[in-house]
Order: structure tokens, then C-alpha cells, then sequence
């Protein structure tokens, strides 16, 4: 179902609008809400900037779509259905029309500046790197790294938050091999890239911090990672994690390897 609705809406700018549309014709102050949540992040990233502050939940729970339901009426199921699958297209659309998959805010980045003591980073993988920019804006000295095979591709491959440098996972921690904390977004759930990387890590740069943002056993990173017994429980990263709550029904966390694993 929802891949049929965002199908639907294949021109990114009128997402928006569709969502716009529907809000209008339910006319109830939780979906207002969502809408308004929804606008803020696209203003943000439109703009190149990292949010404030995570973006509230967006998408509605079983039991407040049926109490939404009681209170609107039955003829409205069909708005109310096709206005939460866009809600949980959201994460989607972001992706097709910025090409992100990861929301960055800076009290998260900050938190990891001061948690974690860092003072420079590298991303790797980074895509678009919007977590750069965001780590950048948090006073940390970040560079940004990707093989850009995806953007030859991809129509947002041009759209950059930060400057990325071509050059594999591999050869940038090698480069880089100085910087205090290595982050790595939506690692693919495929392929062993994650895997080479914390290899990698442990060859060049061992006394880093190594960052992982994903959904473990879920939309990102191979099952190989996740069987792996080589994540840190610290209360750092908790403070870092606390600031940094899913907004969909992705479990997006932010994971540190364990140095002496």
C-alpha cells in the first residue's frame, strides 16, 4: 500500500501537497500536528540545514487511528488511510527528492561533540552527508567521504549538505587516519561494507570513536554486524540516544563499536 501511494505522487513537490490536501478534508488537530512536523523537517533540509531538535513521531498508532476515526466519521476512512501511509512514506520521500535516509539535528551532534569529546570527524559513506553538516555546525572539524557510485545514478546526487570527497570507506579512515570519531549512516543491509569498515577502523584507527546510525536487524547493515558482540553500552551513548528518537516506524539508533572487542 504505501508504495502505491507514493507511486501516486511521483512528482516530490506535490507530496506536500497531497498531504496538504488531505489534512484540509479530515480537518482534526493530531493529523494537523503531524502535517506541521512533517513541513518543518522539509523546510530544514530544503534549506540545507540540520534540525534544531529530533522531529516529533509521524504516523499514526492502530488505536489512534481508530479513535481518530470515531471522532471524524466513517466516510472519511479512505482520507485518514491514504494521509498515514504518506506519513509513513515520509522517510521515503525525503530520500527520493534530498536522497537522505537519516534526519540530522545538532542537539544530537552536539551531544556527541561533548559526550564523546570530539572535536573532528569523519564521515564515511556519507551520501549527501546532511550529519556532516550537521556535526560541522556543532564545532566539530568534519570531513565527508563517498565512493559516489549511487550519484551517477540517482537524481539527488548532486545535492550536497557538506563537500564529500571520493573516496571509498576504506582509503578515507586510512587518509584520515588522525580524526577523533568516524560515523557511518544507513550502512546497506547488504554486502559486507560495514564489516570492512570496522576492520578497517581497527587497522588505522582504533582510538576513535566509530558511530553507526541504523535500525539493528532491520532497514540497514548486514546480519553479519548485528551478530557481532562488539556494541558499547555506555552512559554517553545513552544521553546521545535519548536526543535521538525514531520519528517513524524505523527503530533508527545510533551505535558505537566497542575499541577492545
Amino acid at each position: 500500500m504505501h508504495g502505491k501511494i507514493i507511486s501516486k505522487v511521483r512528482d516530490m513537490t506535490k507530496f506536500l501537497e497531497k498531504v496538504n490536501k488531505l489534512d484540509q478534508e479530515i480537518n482534526y488537530s493530531l493529523i494537523h500536528e503531524q502535517v506541521e512536523a512533517m513541513e518543518q523537517v522539509d523546510h530544514y533540509v530544503s534549506r540545507g540545514k540540520p534540525l534544531l531538535v529530533a522531529p516529533q513521531r509521524i504516523g499514526l498508532m492502530p488505536d489512534e487511528f481508530e479513535d481518530i476515526l470515531t471522532d471524524i466519521g466513517q466516510n472519511k476512512r479512505k482520507q485518514l488511510t491514504d494521509i498515514n501511509n504518506l506519513f509513513n512514506n515520509f522517510r521515503q520521500y525525503l530520500s527520493l527528492k534530498y536522497g537522505i535516509w537519516s534526519i540530522a539535528n545538532l542537539q544530537t551532534a552536539k551531544l556527541i561533540k561533548k559526550e564523546l569529546n570530539v572535536n573532528t570527524a569523519l564521515e564515511i559513506m556519507a551520501g549527501n552527508a546532511y550529519w556532516s553538516k550537521a556535526l560541522e555546525e556543532s564545532g566539530i572539524q568534519t570531513i565527508s567521504t563517498d565512493s559516489l557510485e549511487w550519484a551517477k545514478t540517482s537524481k539527488t546526487g548532486s545535492i550536497q549538505f557538506h563537500p564529500v570527497i571520493n573516496l571509498s570507506a576504506d582509503q578515507a579512515i586510512k587518509k584520515y587516519n588522525q580524526v577523533d570519531l568516524i560515523l557511518c549512516s544507513w550502512s546497506p543491509n547488504f554486502g559486507k561494507s560495514d564489516i570492512d569498515t570496522v576492520k578497517s577502523w581497527q587497522k588505522y584507527n582504533k582510538d576513535s570513536h566509530l558511530l553507526f546510525i541504523g535500525e539493528r536487524n532491520g532497514a540497514t547493515n548486514s546480519p553479519e554486524f548485528w551478530d557481532h558482540h562488539w556494541f558499547k553500552k555506555t552512559p554517553a551513548l545513552m544521553s546521545i540516544n535519548h536526543s535521538f528518537q525514531s520519528f517513524d516506524f524505523i527503530d533508527e539508533r545510533i551505535f558505537e563499536i566497542n575499541n577492545e572487542f
